[in-house]
C-alpha cells in the first residue's frame, strides 16, 4: 500500500468528534464536540469576534486541522478556542 493510501486509510478512522490541545499551563486537554472557537478572521459566512460551535474536527489530506461549523470547514487557524 502506497504512503498516500495508508494516510487516507488513517485519516478515515480518525475520530471527529473530540481534539486534543496543549493548555498554557502545558496540560493536555481533550476537548469534545461542540467546543466553542472565536472567529480571528472573516471568511464567507463567519464573521470576526464572533462566536461559533465546532460540530466536528477533520484532517485534510495536506494534514490540516479543519473545524465544521454549520455546515462548512474551516482551518482550524482562523479561530480561537475559547
Amino acid at each position: 500500500m502506497d504512503e498516500y493510501k495508508r494516510l487516507l486509510k488513517q485519516i478515515h478512522l480518525t475520530y471527529s468528534n473530540e481534539l486534543y490541545v496543549v493548555d498554557y499551563k502545558g496540560h493536555l486537554v481533550r476537548l469534545q464536540c461542540p467546543f466553542v472557537v472565536m472567529a480571528t478572521e472573516t471568511i464567507g459566512e463567519v464573521k470576526q469576534g464572533l462566536k461559533y460551535n465546532v460540530s466536528s474536527v477533520k484532517i485534510t489530506v495536506r494534514l490540516e486541522t479543519v473545524y465544521q461549523i454549520a455546515n462548512s470547514y474551516y482551518l482550524y487557524k482562523s479561530f480561537e478556542i475559547l
